[in-house]
């Protein structure tokens, strides 16, 4: 279900976190999907049940998931737009770096507004099945 990357500086429960938002966004959970347990997620990954337990509950403050007592997590009716505006502020994040990057090569806001174009129109087409 989620790759952990023990080498990386990010937190282990940021990358559970980030795991389960990128199954959310991809569609491999949908809301009232029940989550692996703590104990069952832990277990998989090789962690200490606390770490699975912190990214559960930072999720459910951040209205990914949310806890049924008794019963376990499930993904949150309101996951979708959560992971939605997340999606649209890592795309704003990538376009900004983008932009300072070729604003460092000396290419000016047309230049870089004509190439964002081209790269959308290739794409396009290479979609509909036309030349690459």
């Amino acid at each position: 279900m989620i790759r952990l990357d023990t080498a990386s500086f990010v937190p282990i429960y940021e990358q559970i976190k980030a795991g389960i938002r990128g199954r959310i966004a991809l569609a491999a959970l949908k809301p009232g999907d029940a989550l692996p347990s703590i104990r069952d997620l832990a277990a998989e990954l090789i962690v200490n049940p606390n770490t699975v337990a912190r990214a559960y509950r930072e999720l459910e403050q951040e209205g990914v998931i949310t806890t049924r007592q008794g019963k376990g997590c499930f993904v949150s009716d309101r996951s979708e737009s959560v992971v939605r505006e997340e999606k649209r502020a890592a795309l704003d994040r990538i376009l900004d770096r983008a932009v300072d990057e070729a604003g460092r090569f000396g290419f000016s806001a047309a230049e870089i507004r004509g190439a964002l174009e081209k790269s959308l129109n290739d794409r396009g087409s290479r979609s509909r099945g036309g030349k690459t």
